[in-house]
């Protein structure tokens, strides 16, 4: 069971019948719980939407500081709005622009990465987002089986994102650096924890 702040709690329910695509309630209480096991002291985000996330993790963990890279700057507005509403402004930075250009050059390192930008480069993504997580920390990917296509049939249109996270659940599952589960919940959650 999700407890959240209530003005939070009605900010998600309006963007959720906007539309927004924002993390599910069963998928951010997972993520709140891991928050609030591990205690992760720098996030990094990937897709902020309107920021309702990473104010969630905020308020879950004083401590956090969280930077989030968004390429729609109406969504950023909306994000540095909700980060002022809820006073986290302070630990929340917005980098406006494409996470495949902004990835490579980050030089912190992360406890927390949430992965929910596009579906179709969490693979391209990996070696760099494994780079900067530090030893202990956790890769969090929303959206890896991406409508019930992973395991099933696809349209053809969606073959290219399919491919990738497909390439992307072989890539983590395979490698002896890191221990993974995936859940089945919702969209599909892969959580990974890097060992070494």
């Amino acid at each position: 069971m999700i407890f959240l702040d209530e003005e939070l709690f009605n900010l998600r329910k309006k963007y959720q019948e906007l539309g927004e695509p924002i993390l599910r309630d069963k998928t951010l209480e997972i993520l709140l719980n891991i928050v609030r096991e591990n205690k992760p002291n720098l996030v990094l985000e990937i897709g902020t939407s309107v920021g309702l996330t990473a104010t969630a993790i905020l308020l879950e963990n004083p401590d956090a500081k969280i930077t989030t890279i968004e390429i729609e700057e109406e969504k950023v507005k909306k994000a540095r709005e909700h980060f002022d509403l809820f006073k986290v402004g302070d630990r929340a930075k917005t980098i406006i622009g494409d996470a495949g250009e902004i990835i490579p050059i980050l030089s912190a390192k992360y406890d927390l990465i949430l992965l929910d930008g596009p579906k179709g480069h969490y693979y391209e993504y990996l070696d760099n987002l494994l780079a900067i997580l530090n030893r202990g920390g956790i890769l969090f990917a929303d959206d890896v089986l991406f409508h019930g296509y992973i395991k099933g049939k696809s349209p053809k249109k969606h073959n290219t994102i399919k491919n990738s996270i497909l390439s992307y659940l072989d890539a983590i599952n395979s490698n002896k650096d890191l221990q993974t589960q995936l859940i089945e919940i919702e969209d599909g959650i892969s959580i990974t924890r890097k060992i070494r």
